[in-house]
């Protein structure tokens, strides 16, 4: 009964992460603006099947005493150009349709925002280890504004640009495996 239970959670787990889909690059731009959180993003998914893919996938939210509701999430195909492809949500998180044809590449834009209750944004990133494999690149940005100060970030920029009331901080990586969420901390001057 054992070997069952661990042959189901395997086919359970290659299922939704089947080993032909690649998730394989993200693009993201965050932003500290009114109290609110906003995230907005371009993921890239890789196809190495000789059919195509659709598969309903889980995107995350974090959950914290110091965060709010999310709201206005959308996950738009960007090289189709589709409607909306948000099929459910609930405060943990959104489910969208992915579907990829045979042997090609797709970006999906997902954006949302997130009330701030507190000193603290969050973005997951740490669900990344799921697909068993690291980002091959990935590029960040985060815009603050100078009004707050930056207490910490659970990663260090790559670089900082000021521009007028605002700062702009700048990430690249490759063959990147997140060990930890996008963590940002912050006060009031």
């Amino acid at each position: 009964m054992k070997k069952l239970s661990i042959l189901f959670i395997l086919f359970f787990i290659t299922d939704l992460f089947p080993l032909d889909l690649q998730f394989f690059r993200e693009d993201l731009n965050f932003e500290i603006k009114d109290e609110y959180f906003y995230v907005d993003g371009i993921y890239y998914f890789r196809n190495f099947k000789d059919k195509e893919i659709k598969k309903i996938l889980f995107y995350p939210f974090p959950v914290d005493t110091l965060y709010g509701e999310v709201d206005s999430i959308r996950a738009i195909n960007v090289l189709s150009d589709s409607i909306d492809t948000i099929i459910r949500r609930n405060e943990k998180g959104a489910f969208f349709t992915l579907e990829i044809e045979p042997d090609t590449t797709v970006k999906y834009r997902i954006s949302y925002c997130q009330k701030l209750l507190g000193n603290k944004a969050e973005y997951i990133l740490v669900t990344t280890q799921s697909w068993g494999r690291p980002f091959e690149q990935v590029n960040y940005t985060l815009t603050f504004p100078k009004e707050l100060i930056l207490d910490s970030l659970s990663y260090m920029p790559d670089s900082l640009k000021d521009i007028g009331n605002k700062y702009i901080f700048y990430w690249y990586k490759e063959n990147f495996m997140p060990d930890r969420n996008f963590k940002i901390l912050f006060s009031d001057k």
